[in-house]
């Protein structure tokens, strides 16, 4: 099995913030990544990568065979799950990051349950609103953990509403706007008190947008997606959406 990589050549994002997509380029946190930071992630309702895992493979039963992106695929920890699933014909890792594809190549190179399955790979370094691949090309997307760290999150979305087969579908997960959490401890004034506090941390000019639910169906439906569906607790939301068959006539 041999692992290819194709370096996508693109017209580069508009200037980020050194926090956010800017972050996760630094090769120091793409070594720590997957010793302790993601784990982390379990502090504020995220179920663990397993559970989260096999979560998005229910939503993704009807594409059995087919081709999977995992975008933002940081060092690969999803990318290994789906690829050993032996659900995908192809699963494509796909990030922004050179150092999170290089740590996400590495690891995949010597997971023994990748090695055996007969899942093709590819590895892709894009920009999320840039997607090196033809309209209506892509049985599905996940994004796990990422939403909230790109710059343009409605661009995001709307391509990968491009790339989608009509009928494919998107599964990803992000975190929740902490004001969520102060709402069902404390309440709606709280909440609110909560939503100043936090205003710069999720208005997305450090570089991170911690949206609350009902920003994130809107953002979806404004991306072409239909039939939003999720499961959250805590801070953690994962949601799903596909693209209308009907939809195969806007490419």
């Amino acid at each position: 099995q041999q692992l290819q990589q194709q370096q996508q050549q693109q017209q580069e994002p508009r200037q980020r913030p050194w926090m956010g997509t800017e972050l996760f380029r630094s090769s120091l946190v793409s070594a720590v990544y997957e010793r302790g930071w993601r784990q982390g992630f379990r502090l504020v309702g995220f179920p663990g990568l397993k559970q989260e895992a096999a979560m998005a493979l229910q939503h993704m039963q009807h594409v059995r065979g087919g081709v999977l992106v995992d975008a933002s695929c940081g060092s690969g920890l999803f990318t290994r799950l789906f690829a050993a699933s032996g659900h995908f014909g192809c699963v494509v890792a796909l990030d922004y990051s050179e150092a999170m594809l290089t740590q996400a190549q590495s690891y995949l190179a010597a997971d023994k349950a990748v090695i055996a399955s007969s899942t093709a790979l590819l590895s892709v370094r894009a920009d999320i609103a840039w997607l090196p691949f033809p309209s209506s090309s892509i049985d599905a997307v996940h994004a796990g953990a990422a939403l909230h760290c790109w710059p343009d999150p409605a661009a995001g979305l709307a391509e990968i509403c491009r790339v989608l087969r009509p009928g494919g579908v998107l599964v990803a997960s992000t975190g929740l706007a902490p004001m969520v959490m102060v709402r069902a401890a404390l309440g709606e004034a709280a909440a609110a008190l909560a939503a100043k506090v936090f205003a710069y941390h999720t208005s997305g000019k450090n570089g991170f947008t911690l949206f609350e639910e009902r920003r994130i169906a809107q953002l979806v439906a404004g991306a072409g997606l239909a039939g939003y569906s999720s499961t959250s607790r805590g801070m953690f939301v994962m949601f799903t959406a596909t693209k209308p068959v009907a939809a195969s006539s806007r490419g």
